[in-house]
């Protein structure tokens, strides 16, 4: 699916959108990257406070994996977003292909 959109909105109860949803690999790929980063600043922290006893360094650390991690997501989740369909419509979509294409077979 050649599609230039990562995520798309997920609308609930009275129609508002109530955040993003990956329609792709990449948006994937971009939730995946945010996890491993604050697990990696979380893990760095940790290793610097415990061998080298500089906890503002261990801080510093995690601060910036956070923020790059946390920044990427923003960034995707903000350009990357269907603003017309929500998830439900891929998916609905997805059917829709599933079962046509297994009635030409």
């Amino acid at each position: 699916m050649a599609n230039k959109y990562w995520f798309a909105r997920n609308r609930r109860g009275n129609g508002y959108s109530r955040g993003v949803m990956p329609i792709s690999w990449e948006g994937r790929a971009v939730i995946a990257g945010f996890v491993v980063a604050m697990v990696a600043g979380g893990l760095m922290m940790l290793l610097t406070v415990l061998y080298t006893k500089s906890f503002p360094l261990g801080i510093a650390l995690f601060a910036i994996l956070a923020i790059a991690g946390g920044g990427t997501f923003i960034w995707a989740a903000a350009t990357k977003v269907d603003p017309d369909k929500t998830r439900a419509d891929y998916q609905a979509e997805r059917l829709r292909a599933r079962s046509s294409g297994s009635r030409r077979i």
